[in-house]
């Protein structure tokens, strides 16, 4: 199924997402938040996975702006633990 650019989701539903960015690593999107003295610099935390595709435990930020060129797979039934 094709999402039209135009489109609009909630955060909510890339939670769980394979994200994958433009020089080929893989993150699985954990959560979203915002710094306070930041309100309109959407962050989103990601977990890595390793060289041989396992998840690795430690989360990292990126700033969603930051992430053109990315691609977003939707992959529902995720646990988010």
């Amino acid at each position: 199924m094709q999402i039209d650019k135009t489109s609009s989701l909630p955060l909510y539903v890339l939670k769980g997402a394979l994200l994958t960015s433009d020089s080929g690593r893989e993150y699985r999107i954990i959560d979203f938040y915002v710094h306070i003295e930041e309100v309109t610099d959407v962050m989103i935390s990601v977990r890595p996975y390793d060289e041989y595709g396992i998840l690795e435990p430690e989360t990292c930020g990126f700033q969603l702006s930051t992430l053109k060129g990315w691609s977003v797979q939707l992959q529902g039934g995720y646990y988010n633990d």
